[in-house]
């Protein structure tokens, strides 16, 4: 079977050049073998380069969100295209943090998904739940 288990770790708005030296450090000397699992990590994208630039090539990068159009007047965002420019490949999509603390919503991020798609973009999809919800089931 081609299907592999997948192991993805969200950085959120954390790390620095000396955090991210021993993550990838720690990733590229005991990384899953990526035969049986694929990882991902998604540092804040003022590190996608510097990260991708330093990590093995078998462990994936993601950007932690992308905007739903290719440029514009859009402050702070990032485009699919900017984030495949800085050696990602996937992004994550429709985090609880995005719609609860910006206020995203489900309109939004489907349009989000459906451009990071159509510009070949791997998408992690987060259904939104907060930590209360998860743990009542």
């Amino acid at each position: 079977s081609d299907r592999r288990f997948f192991v993805g770790g969200n950085w959120k708005m954390n790390g620095d050049k000396a955090t991210i030296d021993g993550l990838v450090k720690m990733l590229n000397d005991d990384a899953l073998d990526s035969k049986f699992t694929e990882v991902v990590v998604a540092p804040t994208s003022v590190y996608l380069d510097y990260t991708r630039k330093n990590l093995s090539a078998n462990i994936g990068v993601a950007a932690q969100n992308c905007y739903k159009a290719a440029k514009g007047a859009f402050t702070g965002e990032i485009s699919p295209a900017m984030v495949k420019e800085m050696g990602g490949d996937w992004v994550i999509l429709g985090h609880s943090e995005r719609r609860h603390v910006f206020g995203e919503s489900n309109e939004l991020i489907g349009e989000k998904v459906k451009f990071a798609l159509e510009q070949g973009l791997k998408v992690i999809p987060c259904i939104g739940e907060q930590l209360p919800e998860r743990e009542a089931n």
